[in-house]
């Protein structure tokens, strides 16, 4: 898995038998098969005024073996009390393909940080914070190991007031 950059296995035995007898090796290579997107930390100011720009500090990592070759790019979306997309937000400079994969006691780190601003018609309150990994246009496509999701790929991390 480590040295070829597998994305998938194919065991040829009887399935059950070999993960009965084989399950650490089986579960290890679970989490390191293929790309596996994955936010160290993201952090943002919990109060933000609307005229200004507000800025999110990111460090994110390929826990897999493999690149992720379709790539995608990073969205941050602010969802109001009712579950209604009141921003979205996408880092058009950075391609998560661009991450490196590394051993798994030495995975690499990319840190970013990415400048917002806010529509003119943003209205003022608090709005939950989701990030996401899809498309430039801030579609989520690529399912991220972490929870809060939201059924679309969507990972709720926290929460923003706009003043």
């Amino acid at each position: 898995v480590e040295d070829y950059h597998a994305s998938y296995a194919s065991i040829h035995w009887w399935p059950r038998e070999f993960y009965q007898e084989q399950q650490g090796i089986v579960d290890a290579m679970n989490m390191r098969l293929g790309y596996r997107l994955f936010p160290e930390e993201i952090a943002w100011a919990q109060v933000a005024p609307a005229t200004e720009p507000f800025e999110i500090a990111m460090k994110w990592s390929n826990k897999g073996v493999a690149p992720c070759y379709s790539g995608g790019y990073i969205c941050i979306t602010l969802k109001d009390e009712k579950g209604g997309i009141a921003g979205v937000f996408v880092n058009q400079s950075f391609n998560i393909r661009s991450l490196e994969v590394g051993p798994a006691d030495a995975i690499p780190a990319k840190e970013l940080k990415s400048e917002f601003a806010f529509p003119e018609n943003m209205p003022k309150g608090r709005f939950d914070v989701f990030v996401s990994v899809g498309t430039i246009d801030g579609t989520p496509k690529i399912a991220l190991p972490i929870d809060g999701d939201d059924g679309h790929r969507r990972y709720k991390i926290g929460s923003i007031t706009v003043e």
